[in-house]
């Protein structure tokens, strides 16, 4: 069994993320800015990434398509990432939002661990950190407070996109 990888603040989580210098530079200028992390410090982050894993996507490539069943949340660490959803009347996709470095997505699934409702695809090369469902239920296990600060976060997240929608939708009743 190899040896466990000690961060810089000399804790040792259990994967090597933070070995990968664009993924711990990336995650440091996320805490304090990000709304996945607010409220987080870095040695609370640094403890996340023992759930979280790593994922890379070419340009074009779909991350998750509308209707698949993948409980887990996406954090964008570089790339661009568009999420869209197949228009009813002539089963067109349209184009709900771009997003870059910083920006989570996926949350709902992770939550209610329904089907996906919009597709995500990469539009530029794309490299992401993942929360499975299952890591999140294990995080809430074996550290509580820090469970409860990530799902209290992602609630916000959910609320402040809920919100906006609602200001969208309204413009055309």
């Amino acid at each position: 069994m190899p040896s466990k990888k000690f961060s810089l603040s000399g804790k040792a989580p259990e994967n090597d993320l933070l070995l990968d210098p664009e993924v711990g530079r990336k995650l440091s200028e996320m805490v304090g800015a990000a709304p996945w992390v607010a409220d987080m410090d870095w040695d609370e982050v640094v403890s996340l990434t023992a759930y979280l894993h790593v994922r890379e996507y070419q340009e074009g490539q779909a991350i998750f398509q509308e209707g698949d069943i993948e409980p887990y949340m996406g954090v964008i660490l570089s790339g661009v990432v568009e999420i869209t959803k197949k228009d009813a009347k002539d089963e067109a996709d349209k184009s709900l939002v771009r997003m870059g470095p910083g920006r989570a997505f996926g949350e709902f699934a992770l939550i209610d661990g329904e089907p996906r409702s919009a597709t995500a695809r990469a539009r530029q090369a794309a490299k992401m950190l993942v929360l499975t469902r299952e890591n999140l239920l294990k995080l809430s296990r074996e550290n509580k407070h820090l469970a409860f600060k990530l799902v209290f976060n992602v609630a916000r997240m959910m609320s402040r996109r809920l919100r906006q929608t609602s200001e969208r939708l309204v413009e055309y009743l």
